[in-house]
């Protein structure tokens, strides 16, 4: 395959340049996992902060590398959370999630990090779907069912415990157990994470979430509060509040507001019950917080940001605590073709990290004070020559007439025939989740996307229903018996880019990562004729047994309950395993995934690849790699996978 190893060695010269930003946290003093091409793991680092906010020299905490080669393991850095595995206002601690090989199970060390490596005798536990959070230097808040064995439906740890230095865990007081029927829990810290106080949440599904305090004499609190909230994970706080977002009108001390409004809960003790909700911001007519589940809202000290999108403008909130009430400290404009990413905020201070960047823009990071000046110490260098390039939005109507918007990146000059543009088309309309626009963006695979752009290939991201692009109701317009609304909306644009003249189903590639994997293997089985070629990374492709692997227990409020009959027909028939079908011609077909996908579960991908092969289909291959669990299309840490993948799209559809 001489393209491929073109393509190949594209990407490993990427690899090579500063284009992989570093990613960057503040839990009083600052932290950055820095990787390179010849250390993929990474290497964790900190800088104390001055008091006029600047900060000292980056200084090494544990070298991921290294602590790999010494316990024999392929650790991956888990950055879920950091914030509450960080210890103190001097930080003088962290609780380290590692994952061997990309698995969602983890196992938690304590680091030193003044002194750098492992804390001897310090707090270790071994892989589980595990969370922590500290409440004092001396103990620790923890999920796990290493010692009781109590799972969720979808696997995780029933039971918080609090573990005191010094014992084992063994011994540690369980403080709350979770119904078996929830989909997940787990515990986060609620502000400055030495104040002996932490919080678990339940998700009873991924609409409906109650959260409690917990207390370090072993106290659990419920937080009042409507239920059906927002998918956030991990939860955001001040160094007072829990702030959610809700997905229907509720009422807050006696005032109705929509879904999509922001409010939020005090857990300070002496605040009277029935005076700790507040309203934090409620969304003008026509405005939405579309990225709220992945990079749009963040907390602070008593500030909350975020983001907001109006007539496809965004705009960015300070919104600040004071009084009881919260008033608007800053409202500022992003600019055209770019999108905030709000990276992480901090408990001791209102002090924000984040960053901006869109399709033709690299990404600019920063940390910025609580008076708005900025602290920019990252600027990703172009991958690619954008000037040859335009960005567009779109509109078309999906079988039941809702215009679903798409955008389009194309070359301004195609050196293909007029009509016959090659096409990559991508989406995902799951969960609430919005498929963010930004450079290089993971979803759309990273830097392998720069040899598809630099071959005269174009791009498509499809804002399909069951996403957050326009709010709640966009996202339950494509739940359970519905989804097949997010299928015909990615079909409806498929087919308008043809009649459009843009391209041909011979020369339009459909790809996809999870939920978008799914995606494509639904659109790839239900319309052949579309597409000239399918790749479906670590997809969920059997409908009726999903709930039974990986994780799938926990979705059923997003795809429904294939026990229920009304749903199993629904189900089937979307499916991608149960409608295979004999004699159809299907457009060459990769499949991608992990051994160690103990999300989905990697049963998905093994059984579409051997019911397509059943059914005489020559063109549809698996590859399936041992590491990188649910996250393995990696291209900076499988350039060879993601260049096969490249290179499968190029000779198809070009």
């Amino acid at each position: 395959m001489p393209q491929k190893m073109i393509v190949e060695e594209r990407l490993r010269s990427l690899v090579e340049t500063d284009v992989n930003p570093p990613d960057r946290w503040i839990a009083s003093q600052l932290f950055r996992l820095r990787k390179s091409a010849s250390n993929t793991h990474g290497v964790l680092e900190y800088a104390e902060r001055k008091p006029d906010g600047s900060h000292g020299e980056w200084q090494v905490v544990i070298d991921i590398a290294e602590l790999s080669h010494t316990e024999n393991k392929k650790y991956v850095f888990v950055d879920f959370d950091i914030q509450s595995r960080v210890l103190g206002p001097d930080a003088s601690r962290i609780l380290l999630y590692l994952s061997d090989g990309g698995s969602d199970l983890v196992s938690l060390v304590e680091v030193d990090v003044k002194k750098g490596g492992l804390v001897p005798g310090g707090f270790r536990a071994d892989p589980d779907r595990l969370a922590a959070a500290w409440l004092d230097k001396d103990h620790i808040l923890i999920q796990q069912s290493l010692t009781n064995g109590l799972k969720t439906v979808a696997g995780m740890p029933r039971t918080a415990f609090i573990w005191k230095r010094g014992t084992d865990l063994q011994d540690a007081k369980a403080v709350y157990t979770a119904p078996a029927t929830d989909a997940i829990s787990l515990v986060t810290s609620v502000g400055p994470t030495e104040n002996g106080r932490a919080l678990i949440t339940r998700a009873v599904d991924y609409t409906t979430w109650i959260h409690y305090a917990v207390f370090l004499d072993g106290t659990v609190e419920e937080l009042r509060l409507p239920s059906k909230q927002c998918l956030l994970v991990p939860p955001r706080t001040t160094s007072e509040h829990l702030v959610v977002s809700l997905v229907e009108k509720a009422v807050i001390r006696g005032v109705e507001v929509p879904g999509g409004s922001i409010v939020a809960c005090s857990i300070d003790p002496d605040v009277p019950v029935d005076e700790r909700a507040s309203v934090v911001y409620v969304p003008e007519e026509g405005e939405f917080t579309p990225n709220i589940v992945a990079d749009g809202l963040q907390a602070s000290q008593s500030r909350v940001q975020l983001t907001v999108t109006k007539n496809g403008k965004e705009r960015r909130l300070i919104m600040e605590h004071h009084n009881q009430t919260w008033k608007l400290v800053r409202s500022v404009p992003t600019a055209p073709g770019s999108h905030i990413s709000l990276t992480s905020g901090d408990y001791y201070s209102n002090d924000f990290i984040m960053s901006e960047s869109g399709l033709l823009h690299p990404i600019v990071s920063w940390l910025e004070r609580a008076d708005g000046r900025r602290d920019e110490f990252y600027a990703q260098p172009a991958a690619f020559d954008a000037s040859g390039f335009t960005l567009d939005v779109q509109v078309a109507n999906s079988k039941d007439g809702t215009p679903v918007d798409y955008v389009v990146l194309a070359p301004k000059e195609s050196k293909h025939q007029p009509g016959e543009l090659p096409v990559l088309i991508t989406g995902y309309g799951v969960m609430g989740i919005s498929i963010l626009t930004r450079y290089l963006e993971p979803m759309f695979g990273g830097i392998s996307l720069v040899p598809w752009l630099e071959s005269g290939g174009a791009l498509v991201v499809a804002l399909i229903r069951g996403g957050g692009e326009r709010g709640p109701d966009w996202h339950k317009d494509a739940q359970r018996e519905k989804r097949q609304n997010s299928y015909d909306d990615f079909i409806a644009i498929s087919e308008k880019l043809i009649k459009d003249g843009v391209t041909t189903s011979k020369h339009l590639g459909v790809f996809g990562v999870s939920g978008g994997g799914l995606l494509a293997a639904v659109v790839g089985i239900q319309r052949p004729d579309l597409y000239g070629a399918v790749v479906s990374d670590v997809p969920i492709t059997d409908m009726l047994r999903y709930p039974t692997m990986g994780m799938g227990g926990a979705w059923m409020r997003e795809f429904g309950d294939p026990k229920d009959p009304k749903m199993a027909k629904a189900l089937r028939g979307y499916s991608p395993f149960h409608n295979v079908k004999e004699g159809v011609e299907y457009p060459p077909f990769l499949v991608t995934v992990s051994t160690k996908d103990d999300r989905v579960g990697v049963g998905h991908s093994r059984k579409l690849v051997a019911k397509m092969k059943d059914a005489g289909v020559s063109n549809v291959f698996l590859y399936e790699d041992e590491d990188g669990g649910h996250n393995v299309s990696d291209p900076f840490k499988n350039a060879g996978m993601m260049s096969r993948r490249v290179t499968f799209l190029i000779d198809s559809l070009q």
